[in-house]
């Protein structure tokens, strides 16, 4: 079995999002060999892509776990697939979006898993909630904390903090 490695995910949802995060977050709670350790402010963001849709709800979580990296996706699939996830639009409305944003100081590029998640540093729904719970984490490919790498968003889509919604 694996060392307790820190694993950081991006969870966003548009439809229903309130009772879809919540049950998310509920799910989460229930990975084997995980435990949540950490849990940001809730954003309102515009959509990314596709923007006649209606907007987002996203947040940063912090998992210690001893899974691996694809035990990790399969686990956040399966929560998509719970959560009945369509993946028919890419881009377009969703229950639920689950992302691997960092697991320890792994760095994969696989065709179905990329770690760090590429859009990390370009988006500042992912950054800005994963920076709110972890600051000093540092960046595997770059070598710095996530807290100096804001200069690099490109998508400012954040549109307010919620009161915390749980």
């Amino acid at each position: 079995m694996m060392q307790n490695t820190c694993a950081y995910l991006a969870i966003g949802s548009n439809l229903d999002p309130l009772r879809n995060i919540r049950r998310c977050l509920d799910l989460l709670r229930t990975i084997p060999d995980s435990r949540m350790v950490a849990e940001s402010s809730w954003y309102l963001t515009r959509p990314w892509g596709i923007v006649s849709q209606p907007d987002f709800v996203n947040l940063a979580v912090a998992l210690e776990t001893r899974l691996s990296p694809r035990q990790l996706l399969a686990e956040t699939q399966a929560i998509e697939t719970r959560l009945e996830r369509l993946r028919d639009l890419k881009n377009g409305p969703r229950t639920i979006d689950l992302d691997l944003l960092f697991c320890g100081d792994a760095i994969l590029d696989d065709r179905d898993l990329k770690i760090p998640h590429p859009g990390l540093l370009l988006r500042d729904f992912m950054l800005v909630p994963m920076i709110e719970i972890a600051p000093e984490t540092i960046h595997p490919e770059f070598g710095l904390p996530i807290g100096e790498l804001t200069q690099k968003i490109q998508y400012h889509q954040i549109i307010s903090r919620l009161p915390h919604a749980q």
